[in-house]
């Protein structure tokens, strides 16, 4: 049950939008002042026909007709009856009443004096003093326009659809000479000609200016229109609209078309007016607005229309009722009828998970085997509801439907022998115990709001125990490392905002410390890896924050006291945090202010004492980047164990790094990068490993001899763990080339390094589709889902969907006749002006019935959570523009209001590093939250990582691409409290339209809508790419390290040379071991899938060989030697392109 702060939240994201709403369609209004609803109001709009036009019903941008299509059995077609109900909103043309002339005169008088009038009275208080000083003082009539809503008696028309077919079984229709149309035409006259009766109605047409002294009284103002208006035939609107119906008899069904078209005439009494221009001056209007209708069926059944996607999965309503035209519908069960839809609205509920079965940190601590047994218990209690829940469903099931229900349920039994595997593991061997009960240690301390896992959480942990202790080969029996799936990838697939990070953290953590119990006492444990750079910007915080209380428990247990201490490395590229210090960067922090080094942090927050004490310094003794906390009382001991230039990575090899994965390409042209793979032979008393007998750093800083060096010899020094977030983002070439690292290093580390084991990996993501495919083509592996899917859509084992609490309220609309920027910074400037009435009033959030707060207090306090907007751009370009149209016109039309106007920042791919993490901390820090930044303007980056309860109202400038990061994106929302998110569709789009059409389906069935994730591991071309990178890699981590002493450095191109004529390296080895690395060759057997590659290999290793030993080399590194030869050698897995400079002049 959603609590009174949720409840609060959800009502009054419901009102925002009911008023969102009305704002776009004129819903809340019964009259326009000062401009033209064709401008105003963009849902919902029927475009009249011009007069050159003939009835094209419309573009698609610019539309003429909505409606619905459906089908009818023949059986029932001689009985099928339907009763129509047209809705729509016509506006006329009105004189302003005097108070609205009025207060335009006021308004032009302000513009004109400096003196500023408070109302209308003291204005002409002083132009009575002196009537020649206001003798400018003129404005025209302001317009004003009238709603009439042609749905407000309930006029229906009523069609026979067997009169309709008469004459012939296969055709049928009705058009605007129909008969109940021609009624249709009589009701629609007899409404212009009720008009005709309002004193107000502009009869004829007036361009003189009025002044002060026609708005002294009433009598005054009539006495000016009455002089004024111009004489003849009076302005008579020109609305026609009419239902056009077809049937079509299509195989064994009618299908039975129906629309509203809009059939007026833009011009009037036989004169063209303005009415082509969307002047806020038009004598007439003959767009319909709010249009829509209900279509009752009486005596016959709406057939459904089998969605063939669906046609097997036993989850989901494979069909549906209606399908609209330029809209979305409703089928009204109930009434039978079909209503059309152009603000179609998806209520998501919240996925919550199922806390009844939350486990304690401290239950895990005291008594861990009986907890987790416990678990287990009800697990297989679980797992019987599922089998008797098949058998009742069988009857009603296809064969299809049967089996995959059965599969569901079979991988769920599999799922708890894992897990019960896990538990058996942990209570076996006192090691793993102790690093379980350290983890939940860690856990206890870290988290300040919870003090339990998520079912799922600790369920998932507990199933990878065993796979990291088969790394080690001392601890497990033969038979139980036999029952691990370390050799797979574990697939943990879960909601965003779900808790996944804090799953794959306790593996990570529960790794650390079996690491350093096995004997593992320096060196990398897990590499957490993400696709896009700013996905690990608020992931250092976290993940620093879990290791600093690990570290404090490392210390206190003196077994393991005395190994390195637990630490991060933050490694993800030289436009985010330096490569390597150079000399000039050394002279630089010399003379930088603390605000300048600052900057560069990558955290604010110290980890270990949760203050924000932290600064950054450049020590030259060590010759790094230090991250220090000035809290003297801080347990951190002032330096962090915090590691953010590549360098310092390879020298401290600290246990946890987050990376892009972009970095991968890295182990093709740094020799250093094996050491993380690796580990080191030597250690610089002052700067860290090394495998070579040099300091990494450069003689100027480092006076110590080789000699005086530490040989080490690292225990296990491969990474155990590799994590991958957002896996369903390793996609297209990103994927392809990625793949082939991380073949190499899979073959690396279990043949090369001295680990000779695999490492386990971890895939996570919220939204994947075919997963076992993309698996396969990433890492050559079989994947285990977890958790795996079940029978039931709104529950599993682990969460269920919370019918009583609102996550999300998704809002999709076409604006039909506006441009489509206009459509998305008006819509902004429309959800501002609701968010800020409720802001200048906040008694009106008090007064929304079931709200359950009482204070202004906490009311405003609420509405900090709508205040900020966030606005998707599926390009930058598209963000520029949004961006440039606030500024003019919308901000200069809030300013005039006496809105506060939008504080714009960015987050798009050219931001830095430090501008998201700026950006991000105004948005979840700043306490003066409504005169703080209002609007981020963002792409496709905000989708992943981006975790913020502040953003709550959300716009999207089109539909994403693909389902996927539609999902991603709009998940940034609702992470907390009930949040609106706001679809604007692109009419002239195809793929957009469907949305519209679908709108609720389509959200429905959002998950098994996500698009295979696009991957090849044997795209001819990439191995062309990944090649050179791939073979200097293997020079540098395989060779390197043996063959320096005796012929130099392999970096070096002479040194190579060298190499290859003493005959230590071999082609034929060489490409033996390429082949290997590439998955060409599995355990000895030629995979068919690579014979290209295989061919590519061998040509690459004869040319590279033989043109090295023929070339005379100088000083060439391998990337000038390699573009001599015609390679190029990855720098980062997105280095695919030569850059082209344009210069222009």
């Amino acid at each position: 049950m959603a609590n009174e702060k949720s409840i609060a939240h959800e009502l009054l994201a419901q009102e925002i939008l009911k008023n969102f709403k009305g704002k776009i369609t004129g819903d809340n209004a019964d009259y326009i002042v000062g401009e033209n609803p064709e401008n105003r109001y963009f849902v919902g709009k029927l475009l009249p026909v011009s007069g050159s036009q003939t009835s094209s019903w419309g573009s698609d941008v610019f539309i003429e007709s909505i409606g619905a299509d459906f089908y009818i059995t023949p059986d029932e077609i001689s009985s099928a009856q339907l009763t129509i109900y047209p809705r729509g909103d016509f506006y006329y043309r009105a004189y302003p009443t005097l108070e609205q002339q009025r207060t335009a005169m006021l308004q032009k008088a302000n513009e004109l004096f400096e003196t500023r009038f408070t109302d209308f009275e003291e204005l002409v208080s002083k132009y009575q003093e002196d009537p020649s000083a206001f003798s400018k003082v003129k404005e025209k009539l302001v317009p004003v326009y009238k709603k009439v809503q042609i749905h407000k008696t309930h006029f229906s028309l009523v069609f026979s659809l067997h009169e309709l077919l008469e004459g012939n079984p296969q055709y049928g229709y009705a058009d605007a000479n129909h008969a109940q149309n021609k009624q249709f035409e009589q009701y629609l006259n007899d409404l212009q000609s009720a008009i005709m009766e309002d004193e107000y109605c502009y009869t004829h047409e007036l361009y003189e200016k009025t002044t002060l002294k026609d708005l002294l009284s009433e009598e005054d103002y009539k006495k000016f229109i009455k002089k004024n208006a111009k004489q003849g035939t009076p302005i008579r609107q020109n609305w026609n609209v009419y239902i056009d119906i077809t049937i079509k008899l299509i195989k064994d069904k009618y299908l039975i078309s129906v629309a509203l078209v809009n059939g007026s005439q833009v011009q009037s009494n036989g004169v063209t007016h303005k009415s082509n221009k969307k002047s806020n001056d038009k004598p007439t209007i003959e767009t319909l607005f709010n249009s829509g209708m209900k279509i009752h069926l009486d005596g016959a059944s709406f057939s459904p229309i089998k969605l063939d996607f669906f046609a097997d999965d036993y989850k989901y309503n494979s069909s549906q009722q209606a399908i609209g035209n330029n809209c979305s519908v409703i089928y009204d069960e109930e009434s039978n009828s079909i209503i059309t839809n152009h603000l179609p609205i998806f209520v998501q509920k919240r996925l919550l998970t199922n806390d009844e079965l939350a486990v304690s940190f401290q239950s895990l601590i005291d008594q861990p085997v009986s907890t987790l047994k416990d678990i287990h218990r009800k697990m297989l209690a679980e797992h019987k509801k599922w089998q008797r829940k098949l058998e009742e469903r069988k009857p009603s099931l296809s064969e299809i439907g049967i089996k995959n229900m059965q599969e569901e349920i079979d991988e769920f039994a599999r799922e708890i022998r894992r897990f019960e595997f896990g538990i058996e593991v942990i209570n076996d061997y006192p090691i793993i115990m102790k690093s379980f009960v350290n983890m939940n240690r860690t856990f206890l301390k870290t988290s300040k709001k919870y003090s339990t896992w998520r079912l799922f959480q600790i369920v998932f942990i507990v199933s990878l125990v065993p796979d990291i202790a088969a790394c080690d080969e001392n601890v497990l029996l033969d038979s139980q490392k036999d029952q691990t799936t370390l050799n797979e990838v574990s697939l943990l697939y879960f909601p965003t905002g779900g808790g996944k990070t804090e799953a794959f953290l306790g593996v990570l953590i529960f790794n650390l410390f079996f690491d350093r119990y096995r004997g593992k006492e320096c060196g990398v444990t897990s590499i957490l890896r993400y696709p896009l750079r700013l996905l690990s910007v608020q992931q250092v915080q976290r993940l620093a924050n879990v290791l600093a209380q690990a570290e404090l428990i490392r210390r206190s247990d003196a077994t393991i006291s005395r190994t390195e201490e637990f630490s991060l490395g933050y490694f993800v590229g030289d436009a985010n945090t330096p490569n390597k210090i150079e000399k000039k960067n050394v002279i630089k922090y010399r003379t930088s202010s603390q605000a300048a080094m600052d900057e560069e942090r990558i955290i604010d927050i110290c980890p270990f004492c949760g203050k924000q004490t932290v600064h950054l310094k450049f020590d030259e003794d060590s010759y790094r980047l230090v991250h220090y906390c000035e809290d003297a009382e801080c347990p951190s001991n002032g330096v962090l164990p915090i590691y953010m230039v590549d360098y310092e990575i390879y020298r401290y090899l600290p246990s946890a790094i987050i990376s892009t994965v972009d970095k991968l390409a890295i182990l093709g042209n740094n020799p250093s990068f094996r050491n993380i793979l690796s580990g080191a032979s030597h250690k610089c008393p002052k700067h860290g490993f090394t495998s070579t007998t040099k300091c990494m750093v450069d003689r100027e800083f480092c006076n110590i001899e080789a000699s005086d060096f530490e040989e080490v010899e690292m225990y296990d020094p491969a990474p155990t763990l590799f994590i991958q977030d957002e896996l369903h983002l390793i996609r297209e070439s990103l994927g392809t080339y990625a793949s082939h690292y991380e073949s190499f290093i899979d073959y690396f580390v279990k043949n090369v390094s001295p680990s000779r084991r695999p490492i386990k990996t971890i895939g996570a993501t919220a939204t994947i589709s075919s997963y076992a495919t993309q698996i396969a083509q990433l890492y050559s592996k079989d994947p285990i889902r977890f958790p795996c899917a079940s029978p039931d859509l709104k529950r599993n084992f682990y969460s269920y969907i919370e019918e009583d609490d609102t996550q999300r309220l998704i809002m999709g609309y076409a604006p039909y006749g506006k441009a489509i920027i206009n459509s998305v910074v008006y819509s902004l400037k429309y959800m501002r002006e609701v968010v800020y009435d409720y802001k200048e009033y906040p008694e009106k959030i008090l007064e929304i019935p079931g709200i359950g707060i009482t204070t202004i207090d906490d009311a405003l306090e609420i509405l900090k959570d709508y205040w900020i907007f966030l606005e998707y751009n599926n390009v930058k370009r598209d963000g520029n523009n949004v961006e440039g149209a606030l500024e003019t016109p919308i901000n200069v039309e809030l300013r005039k209001a006496g809105i506060t106007p939008f504080s714009t920042r960015k987050m798009t791919g050219d931001e830095t590093f430090q501008d998201v993490r700026e950006v991000l901390s105004q948005v979840e820090t700043n306490e003066d939250v409504f005169n703080g930044v209002n609007l981020i303007v963002a792409t496709s980056m905000i989708s992943h990582g981006v975790d913020a309860d502040r953003f709550n109202i959300m716009f999207f400038y089109g539909m994403p691409g693909n389902t996927a990061e539609y999902i991603q994106a709009y998940s940034r929302t609702g992470r907390r409290h009930s949040s609106i998110v706001i679809d604007i569709i692109r009419p002239s789009r195809e793929t957009d339209q469907s949305y519209l059409k679908n709108f609720v389906n389509f959200h429905e069935f959002k998950d098994i809508m996500v698009e295979s994730v696009p991957i090849n591991r044997w795209a001819t071309k990439a191995i062309d790419c990944t090649l050179p990178g791939i073979f200097t890699g293997l020079l540098l981590t395989k060779y390197d390290p043996e063959l320096q002493f005796a012929h130099g450095s392999l970096f070096f191109m002479n040194n190579i040379k060298k190499a290859i004529i003493a005959g230590s390296l071999d082609p034929d080895t060489v490409r033996n071991e390429l082949k290997m690395a590439y998955g060409c060759t599995v355990a000895g057997e030629v995979y068919e899938l690579g014979n290209q590659y295989r061919a590519k290999i061998d040509s690459f290793v004869d040319d590279v060989f033989e043109k090295i030993a023929d070339k005379n080399w100088e000083k060439e590194n391998i990337f000038s030697g390699f573009e001599l030869m015609g390679y190029h050698i990855m720098n980062s897995l997105r280095d695919t392109d030569t850059q082209l400079i344009i210069e222009l002049e």
